[in-house]
C-alpha cells in the first residue's frame, strides 16, 4: 500500500484541495517504492506540475517526430554481430532526458505502448534503410518492458512490423530483462515462446543481476544471453566478479548459448572476456551509441581498419624470409 497524506487546514481548505494534495504525496509515496506514506510538501506541487509538462512533451514529441535512436555496435571479433537501438529524447529546454525516465513517465501516463511501437518501426524502418543502401548491419536488437510480454497480441505486432519494412524474422532480436522472463505469470512465457517460434531471437538482458533460478533457465526460448556491465566493470578490480563472469560464461557454454558482454570499457576488460570465450563484445571501448549516420561512419572507418590488418597479414606471410649475407640460400 502507498498512502498519501494531506493535513486540514495547512494543505487545503476543502474536499478537493485535501484530496489532490493527497494523491500527490501517495504519488511520491509511488515513487519511492511503494509500502509507505508520505505527508504532503507544498514542493510537490511544483514537482506535479513539472511531471504534469513532462508528459505533455512527451506526447508531443511522440507525435512530431522529438524522438530519436541511437545504436551501439555489438562486435565479434572484427565483425559486427548486430547492434542495440537505444531510445534518446534530446528536450529543447531540459536537454538529454534520461530513457530510464522516459520509460517509467511512458508507463506511468500510459504512452508505454505508444513508445514501444514507435522504437519498434523506427529501428525496423533504419535496418532497412541500411539494407537499402548496402550498409551491412545483420540485425538490430530492441527492447522491450515486462508490461509487453503480458500482451499476447505482441508476436503478430513484431511480425507486422517486420513486413511493414521488408525485413526478416532473423532481422530482429527482443531484449528482456531476467526478471521479466522469470516473472510467475504463465502469460508472460506463452507470448515470449510466440515470440521464438516466428522466428524472432530473443536475448536476456542483465544476465546475473535479477533472481535467476538455474533450474529454470533450461526452458526458456531464449538465443542469447548478455551479460549485465556490473560485472564487466568490476573484472580487473575484483576476484568475485571474475569468478562470476567465468561461472556465467560456462553456463552459456553448457547450454550453447552466446554472451553479449554489455560495458566493455578497457582492454584489460576486453582481454579478459575473450581469454574466457566470450565472443560478443558491447561498449565504450568500441563505440559509444551512435546516430544511424554516425553509425555508418564508423563501420566505414572499422572496415578499413579491417582491411589494413588483413594487407599487413598477407604481405607478412608471402614475404621472403630474410638471410644474413653469409647464410647460404636454399
Amino acid at each position: 500500500i502507498s498512502v498519501g497524506i494531506a493535513m486540514y487546514p495547512e494543505d487545503g481548505g476543502d474536499a478537493d484541495s485535501l484530496l489532490r494534495c493527497a494523491d500527490m504525496a501517495m504519488y511520491q509515496a509511488k515513487t519511492e517504492g511503494g509500502q509507505r506514506y508520505r505527508f504532503y510538501r507544498a514542493e510537490m506541487n511544483a514537482q506535479a506540475q513539472e511531471r504534469s509538462q513532462l508528459e505533455t512533451d512527451l506526447r508531443v514529441a511522440l507525435r512530431d517526430g522529438g524522438l530519436a535512436l541511437h545504436y551501439q555496435p555489438q562486435m565479434q571479433g572484427h565483425a559486427l554481430h548486430g547492434v542495440e537501438a537505444l531510445l534518446r529524447w534530446p528536450h529543447p529546454q531540459l536537454g538529454a532526458i534520461s530513457p530510464l525516465r522516459v520509460v517509467a513517465l511512458a508507463e506511468e501516463c500510459g504512452l508505454l505502448p505508444a513508445l514501444t511501437q514507435w522504437v519498434l518501426h523506427e529501428a525496423c524502418r533504419q535496418l532497412a534503410d541500411w539494407r537499402a543502401r548496402g550498409v551491412a548491419v545483420p540485425r538490430v536488437s530492441v527492447n522491450f518492458q515486462a508490461s509487453s510480454l503480458l500482451d499476447s497480441g505482441l508476436p503478430e505486432r513484431l511480425m507486422a512490423a517486420l513486413a511493414t519494412h521488408g525485413l526478416q524474422p532473423a532481422d530482429l532480436t527482443v531484449e528482456i530483462t531476467e526478471t521479466v522472463m522469470l516473472a510467475p505469470d504463465p502469460a508472460v512465457l506463452a507470448t515470449a515462446r510466440a515470440v521464438r517460434e516466428r522466428g524472432i531471437a530473443l536475448s536476456l538482458d542483465d544476465f546475473g543481476t535479477g533472481y535467476s533460478s538455474l533450474g529454470a533457465l533450461h526452458c526458456l526460448p531464449i538465443n542469447e544471453l548478455k551479460l549485465d556491465k556490473s560485472f564487466v566493470q568490476d573484472i580487473e578490480t575484483s576476484a568475485t566478479a571474475r569468478a562470476l563472469t567465468s561461472a556465467v560464461l560456462h553456463i552459456a557454454r553448457g547450454l550453447g548459448l552466446p554472451v553479449v558482454a554489455e560495458g566493455v570499457e578497457t582492454p584489460a576488460q576486453q582481454r579478459f572476456l575473450r581469454e574466457h570465450g566470450c565472443a560478443v563484445l558491447q561498449g565504450y571501448l568500441l563505440s559509444q551509441p551512435l546516430p544511424a549516420g554516425a553509425l555508418e561512419a564508423w563501420l566505414l572507418h572499422a572496415a578499413r581498419q579491417a582491411r589494413e590488418r588483413r594487407d599487413q597479414w598477407v604481405d607478412a606471410w608471402f614475404a621472403p624470409p630474410s638471410h644474413s649475407p653469409s647464410a647460404p640460400t636454399p
